[in-house]
């Protein structure tokens, strides 16, 4: 019993072709594969600067932190720098959701409040020092 030659199979748009294994008009919807457009035209996934979350920490987050707590010994200097790369880690963290949001913000506020202390310390020492201020023995 031959029924003829058989057509190839021809899928319209948005239709994939079925696998080996899977009958052509079982009254399921097709296949979605990852990437690629579906009968309504969405992708299986979204794309963007950064498909998957970045690994580990954020470098300038921990940067940041360290900066700051040096900033403690050495006069206040480097917690500017400590400040100024925990605005930028925390920044960078929510844009690519990478780990160490937490430890940029505590490097922030760390940095700033090391260099506002540092601020009024130098303020509070030329104010005397202008003032003329001396010590009786």
């Amino acid at each position: 019993m031959t029924s003829g030659p058989q057509q190839p199979y021809e899928p319209h748009r948005g239709e994939y072709p079925p696998p080996v294994d899977y009958p052509a008009n079982a009254g399921l919807p097709p296949p979605v594969y990852p990437g690629y457009p579906d009968a309504f035209g969405y992708a299986g996934y979204p794309y963007g600067p950064y498909p998957t979350r970045p690994p580990g920490t954020n470098g300038k987050a921990i940067a940041s932190l360290v900066t700051s707590l040096v900033g403690l010994v050495f006069c206040g200097i480097p917690s500017i720098v400590g400040l100024i790369l925990g605005i930028v880690a925390m920044r960078e963290t929510r844009r690519t959701g990478q780990d160490g949001y937490g430890i940029a913000l505590a490097g922030s506020i760390i940095g700033g409040l090391v260099t506002g202390f540092w601020l009024l310390y130098l303020l509070f020492a030329l104010i005397i020092a202008a003032s003329g201020f001396q010590f009786a023995p």
